[in-house]
């Protein structure tokens, strides 16, 4: 009778455990498409055997645990090269729309209107005196003005837009922290009987995995069966049962800043190296604003070229008053120094320049010009200074107006104009010039031109003070600036090391060739490494499948062999009942 006990108790464990065989299959086909789930396998075990006699017999089979099938090291891989793909794939975004910035397939690019510029001097060059061309020249130039506005435009929305979706991504962010912390909660209690929370596991691997695709994360498995969760500059996101968030901070609102319990705040901007957030730092701090600092060199560059041939001649006519383009912060320090927050401080050097005065029929007076000196070395020439000095000038009155900049009176019936100019003086102070401002963002035609188009300086003033409407030198002299090469900033921006910047010797035209070309190879270098991560991703996903992914093949197979169990465990138990009954009907 015991004997028949342990058979009938045999084929009870067996019919049991066979039974779980099935609900783990069962559960395996159910989520064969559910995303993120690995395929679980039950463990089975003999029973604990017992002595009868002199011999140990078995007791039968239990079903110990219900496993994952996973491997560690590809989930991370996986999720590793995942986080580069989203990098690359939303830097491709912007890059695109970026190509679409600069592009030079139309009649409104850069290239055609710069070339334009110079052709319409060549145009005054060929009738100095010509109204319809100094029009020309002037509206074009207003135009090609507010093409370099548009692009340095253009390029703040894409910065602008790119700090909205930081902002709003890290809203998911802190989402998915939080769901993971609550995932660790419940996994321990589940897991306080020894048990394995796989589902709870899985969903806790698949929200990682969706984290990784925001930004670079590293995670750590805990003996409690809880994960801790790691960004930038070591900054945990989850541990245990909290989770630690990210905000938007900073002066201007736009850095990434991790908080902790305590309220301190982590800048982690600058090390944010993969996902989507990483891809739009990079686009906002490195690349665009590489771009947008090159576009405003070359726009500096071009004003004050044409600035400082310009200045060097005459209109038609010369001035009876005239107001600088640029200002200074502060009136009283030299010119020459950052100090005086002249944008072109830099170009001033040690110098002269003539300043012309004529009387109401056109004669020099004095019958020469006055030579005023320019001392560029500390405590040298402010721009308080240089008005007392044309201020001395006979029948010259000068002032400094409220916004900082040098402004020139003639005496009724008289009137001045400027030559010569060795120190760079009137070009940085916008004394005659044709442009102001100093960047892409800013560039503009002087409002004198715009009142006066007889003012455009084609001409030059001779030695004797003299000069006639019909001279082109000074037209043809800026028309071959576009043939000069120049030494023109170009920089190089990293989010760790900060800006560096470098010199490139180029025409104008040719500069910005260079820098339109850096945006096509610049997208090229960006596809390829998306086209990399792409196939890493399919690969790795691909191995993750062939060890994690249910194969439908398999788990009809796994069917088959515990319905025969199955069957065989109850075929067991009616045997055992049959011999039972055997015995009982001989007593």
């Amino acid at each position: 009778m015991s004997n028949l006990g342990a058979v009938f108790n045999i084929g009870r464990t067996a019919l049991s455990t066979q039974r779980y065989g099935l609900d783990v299959t069962a559960q395996n086909i159910a989520n064969v498409n559910t995303t993120g789930y690995s395929r679980q396998s039950a463990v089975f075990e003999p029973a604990q055997p017992v002595c009868s006699g002199n011999l140990i017999l078995g007791q039968g089979v239990d079903a110990t645990q219900v496993i994952r099938t996973t491997d560690r090291f590809i989930e991370a891989q996986l999720m590793q090269q995942r986080s580069k793909m989203s990098y690359s794939e939303e830097m491709e975004n912007y890059m695109q729309v970026l190509e679409g910035v600069f592009n030079e397939n139309l009649e409104t690019s850069v290239s055609s209107m710069m070339s334009d510029f110079w052709n319409l001097w060549h145009d005054i060059s060929n009738n100095p005196s010509g109204v319809s061309e100094r029009t020309a020249l002037y509206e074009h130039s207003v135009l090609l003005s507010e093409r370099f506005n548009s692009l340095d435009d253009a390029l703040v929305n894409l910065e602008t837009d790119l700090t909205r979706s930081l902002s709003a991504e890290i809203v998911g962010v802190n989402r998915i922290a939080n769901e993971i912390a609550q995932l660790n909660e419940k996994i321990v209690e589940l897991e306080a009987g020894g048990n394995i929370a796989n589902d709870l596991r899985d969903s806790r691997n698949t929200l990682l995995s969706e984290l990784s695709e925001y930004l670079d994360v590293n995670s750590f498995d805990q003996s409690d069966g809880t994960l801790t969760v790691v960004t930038a500059r070591g900054c945990v996101l989850v541990q245990g049962n909290s989770s630690y968030g990210l905000e938007m901070g900073g002066d201007n609102g736009d850095r990434v800043e991790w908080q902790s319990s305590g309220g301190m705040s982590v800048d982690i901007t600058d090390y944010i190296n993969n996902g989507k957030l990483g891809g739009w730092l990079t686009m906002r701090d490195e690349i665009i604003a590489e771009y947008k600092m090159d576009l405003s060199s070359l726009a500096g560059e071009f004003v004050w070229a044409v600035n400082s041939q310009h200045c060097q001649g005459v209109g038609l006519e010369a001035f009876s008053t005239y107001t600088g383009s640029f200002k200074v912060e502060d009136s009283a320090e030299e010119l020459g120094t950052q100090a005086s927050g002249l944008s072109f401080y830099n170009k001033i050097s040690d110098g002269t320049f003539k300043l012309w005065v004529y009387d109401s029929d056109g004669n020099v007076v004095g019958g020469g010009a006055t030579e005023i000196s320019i001392d560029a070395d500390p405590g040298g020439t402010s721009l308080d200074s240089l008005s007392s000095d044309i201020a001395a000038v006979a029948h010259l009155n000068t002032g400094i107006t409220t916004e900082g900049k040098l402004s020139i009176d003639a005496d009724t019936g008289y009137t001045f104009a400027f030559s010569d100019d060795t120190g760079n003086v009137l070009a940085a102070l916008g004394v005659n010039a044709f442009f102001k401002g100093a960047g892409a963002g800013s560039i503009d035609v002087i409002d004198t031109i715009g009142f006066d188009k007889g003012s455009i300086a084609a001409s030059r003033i001779d030695a004797t003070g003299s000069y006639v409407s019909g001279d082109n030198s000074n037209a043809l002299a800026i028309a071959d600036l576009q043939y000069t090469s120049l030494d023109i900033p170009q920089w190089t921006c990293d989010r760790v090391t900060g800006n560096s910047e470098g010199n490139l010797n180029a025409t104008i035209e040719n500069y910005y060739h260079a820098l339109v070309g850096s945006v096509g190879t610049t997208g090229s270098s960006i596809s390829s490494g998306l086209a990399i991560s792409e196939a890493m991703v399919t690969r790795l996903s691909v191995v993750r499948d062939s060890i994690s992914a249910v194969s439908l093949d398999e788990e009809m197979t796994n069917l088959i062999k515990y319905q025969s169990a199955y069957e065989a465990a109850s075929k067991l138990i009616s045997t055992a009942d049959e011999m039972l009954e055997t015995l009982l009907d001989i007593k």
